[in-house]
């Protein structure tokens, strides 16, 4: 039997690193704001790239290039940043463009475990008609290690304030 996340109508908030699309599902993203300067947090882990001030909340941002392996591109003005719910906590995630959110029909999805069992970071694939996209798992975001790395981080931060 095949293991299915998807509802009657999946939605989906599609973005871009690098001209390759992949998505968040849209219950997971609060908002989206233009590129804004990112402060450095020492010792955090190497996804962290620092922290944003939004509406005197601080978010870590997170660039998910890391994770997928995309080179490092100094930030453009022109970027995106989607601020998105893991489950544990905001994060910020850092994107070349939004492109907008999609409805998915039953059927255009598949779970990545089946069709990428070695990708932990991917939720699903959805097909559609200009290719592929990669639907990241907000879930499994950060390892275990990596949480309590910035979770230390965030409290040496609040110390020095």
């Amino acid at each position: 039997m095949s293991e299915s996340f998807q509802t009657a109508t999946d939605q989906i908030v599609e973005f871009t690193l690098d001209e390759l699309s992949f998505a968040l599902s849209l219950p997971a993203v609060e908002k989206v704001i233009h590129a804004v300067e990112i402060r450095h947090l020492p010792k955090a882990p190497e996804i962290i790239t620092g922290i944003i001030n939004v509406k005197g909340q601080i978010i870590p941002v997170a660039d998910i290039r890391k994770r997928f392996g995309l080179g490092a591109r100094e930030i453009d003005p022109d970027n995106r940043l989607i601020i998105a719910d893991t489950g544990k906590r905001q994060v910020a995630i850092l994107v070349d463009t939004v492109t907008g959110i999609m409805d998915l029909a039953p059927g255009q999805l598949s779970v990545a475990k089946e069709t990428l069992p070695f990708s932990e970071h991917i939720r699903g694939v959805a097909k559609v008609d200009n290719g592929l996209i990669l639907i990241f798992d907000l879930d499994r975001f950060l390892s275990l290690d990596e949480e309590k790395e910035l979770d230390q981080a965030l409290k040496t931060k609040d110390n020095e304030s």
